[in-house]
């Protein structure tokens, strides 16, 4: 079907609308003037019926057949009249007039007094009984051309007239309407082609003198408005999502470059690791070798522990799980244990560290471990881009509201555009292989994050390549020493021996519990170790230990299972109960706690803090939840 447009279609519809209206007025219109008229033609027949029924009365009942035909001859007059007879009480033909060929009957039923007005084609035939004093004395028939149907050509021709006219005027008015109709809408149409055109979403439709037209305008108009706010938000949406997917991208790059950092920073300690072994297991190995061995083991072992806590560290904080155990510490005392730790890297590389102290000391609220392995991460940074024979200047100083260190190189540098990337993680100044063991790229990130959860800053600038570096920390400062009495007193705490004790070590991995054995067997605690959960219960219960080590992750029984039997057996719930595991969220640690353990120690355990959390007081024995 060939598409049209609104205007043709508003115009079919109005003129259909206006002709059906018009047939149906004209329709209504003719048969009304039909019914009219018969009731009319009736009406005069049987008034001219009655005044020829009384006219010839008299003549019929003195059987005056003379008259009754002079009274019919009179009807002449009456043109449509077409034919007229007179019969008598026997129903037999007496008289009769016509003016056309038409035949009469020569007699007719007794009973056509029964007869009314009858239609015939153009006829209208009527029987009217001819009275005296009451009787009846005979039959009066009458047939006259009624003229309707001419009448309604007529009529019926006239309506047609009008009807057309009636058309012809409407069309004209109607096109001019449905103009200013349509209008609007080709404005709006108009309006819509455009924005499709230019993409320009604050185009506007004009409004209308219309109520209802205007409803619409005002409709699309906001359609607009949705539109380009949704356009906006999609067009936004769009550029975060590239950028999203750079940034994306760009962790993937850096995600491939820290799993070939990471194989490459693990590689590194184990290959003296594994010279370091092999040199123990030499028959004849004098003890400067074996000394120097175990240096070595303990030095790479130290790095390896490193590596996995700057991870942890930075997953931590990145989640916003890691704490701060916060106290006043004496900044100096920090950078004189990192400038301890940092002194043999320095010496390895040939370079010249030195420690500039103010005068009076300074005090910062915060954690002293965490603040330690800060300014120990920025010396080794220093130490390991700075070139054989260079020097590296630690320094503090203060402001009357902050605490300022500065580590100073005169190391490789770093390019402006890089100075704000190297504190993303992952993210290294020289990843160049020249540069041997260079990190893992989440030392700086780490620092930096932990200086922020101390209300501080970390910064850095450098003048470009080959021109050192330096590094600033700052610190709000603290204007009150702390009370010595609670530090002496740990301090006392710590240094006391600790007692035998009867220790059950329970761990699948063998070579952790044969070398956990032999360090507290060299303290003189008598040791105890199973290799699983359920052997751990059976053990506990036949000869009741001071302390039970347990890990989480055994065969069997699991640690927390463990614990939970140990604690709601009478005979061994007084056991201390330490977990040694792997595990170190706090949904971890607090599911041990709810187990029944009283410490929660991180793999690899470090044989100096075991030792000394076996010479504390232990707390109370604690029941399991129920």
């Amino acid at each position: 079907m060939k598409p049209t447009s609104l205007r043709q279609q508003l115009t079919r519809a109005a003129m259909l609308t206006t002709f059906l209206a018009i047939l149906l007025s004209a329709g209504a219109l003719l048969t009304y003037e039909l019914m009219v008229y018969r009731r009319v033609g009736i009406a005069d027949m049987r008034t001219q019926a009655d005044l020829i029924a009384r006219s010839i009365a008299p003549a019929l009942e003195s059987r005056n057949t003379q008259a009754a035909w002079e009274n019919l001859y009179l009807l002449r007059q009456q043109p449509q009249i077409r034919a007229a007879a007179v019969y008598g009480r026997d129903g037999a033909l007496i008289a009769s007039h016509t003016t056309t060929k038409s035949e009469l009957r020569a007699r007719i039923p007794l009973a056509s007094d029964a007869w009314g007005p009858r239609f015939s084609g153009a006829s209208l035939e009527m029987v009217r009984p001819i009275e005296h004093n009451g009787a009846r004395i005979g039959m009066l028939y009458l047939k006259a051309e009624h003229g309707v149907w001419q009448r309604f050509v007529d009529f019926a021709l006239i309506v047609l007239a009008v009807s057309a006219v009636s058309l012809v005027a409407a069309y004209y008015l109607f096109v001019l309407l449905q103009r200013r109709i349509t209008a609007p809408l080709e404005k709006m149409t108009s309006v819509a082609r455009d924005v499709i055109g230019s993409h320009n979403w604050s185009l506007r439709a004009p409004a209308t003198d219309y109520k209802d037209l205007d409803v619409l305008v005002d409709a699309f108009n906001r359609m607009l408005s949705e539109c380009e706010i949704r356009t906006t938000e999609l067009e936004r949406e769009m550029v975060t999502r590239q950028g999203v997917e750079r940034e994306l991208r760009q962790a993937d790059r850096q995600k491939d470059t820290f799993l070939a950092t990471l194989a490459h920073e693990l590689r590194n300690p184990l290959s003296p690791m594994t010279s370091a072994v092999a040199l123990l297991q030499m028959p004849q190995v004098s003890p400067q070798a074996r000394e120097k061995a175990l240096t070595v083991l303990e030095r790479q072992l130290q790095h390896i522990v490193r590596l996995v806590n700057d991870l942890l560290d930075a997953s931590r904080v990145t989640t916003g799980k890691l704490s701060l155990d916060t106290a006043p510490v004496n900044i100096g005392e920090l950078l004189l244990t990192a400038i301890e730790g940092a002194q043999a890297l320095a010496q390895q590389h040939g370079l010249q560290l030195t420690l500039h102290l103010p005068d009076a000391a300074l005090y910062v609220n915060g954690d002293a471990v965490r603040l330690t392995q800060v300014f120990s991460n920025l010396l080794n940074n220093a130490c390991r881009y700075t070139p054989h024979g260079g020097r590296v200047d630690l320094s503090l100083t203060s402001t009357p509201s902050s605490v300022e260190v500065t580590v100073v190189d005169t190391g490789i540098g770093v390019e402006p555009a890089m100075q704000e990337r190297i504190f993303d993680l992952f993210e290294q100044a020289d990843q160049s292989m020249q540069r041997g063991s260079a990190g893992l790229g989440v030392g700086l990130t780490l620092s930096r994050q932990i200086i922020e959860l101390h209300d501080g800053s970390l910064s850095m600038h450098s003048e470009g390549l080959h021109r050192g570096s330096c590094f600033t920390v700052r610190l709000p400062r603290l204007h009150r020493e702390p009370p010595r009495d609670e530090a002496s007193a740990v301090a006392q705490a710590h240094a006391q021996p600790s007692r035998p004790l009867r220790i059950l070590i329970a761990d699948d991995n063998v070579d952790l519990t044969v070398s956990l054995s032999a360090v507290l067997s060299s303290h003189g605690h008598q040791v105890e170790v199973v290799h699983d959960g359920e052997a751990a219960v059976r053990a506990a219960r036949a000869q009741v230990p001071d302390v039970a080590l347990l890990d989480i992750g055994m065969p069997g029984l699991d640690g927390h299972q463990v614990a939970r039997a140990l604690r709601a057996d009478a005979t061994t719930k007084g056991i201390r109960l330490v977990a040694i595991t792997g595990w170190g969220r706090d949904a971890d640690r607090e599911a041990a706690r709810l187990a029944g353990f009283d410490q929660h120690l991180l793999k690899p355990v470090n044989p100096e803090q075991l030792l000394r959390l076996l010479s504390e007081q232990p707390e109370a024995p604690r029941a399991p939840p129920v």
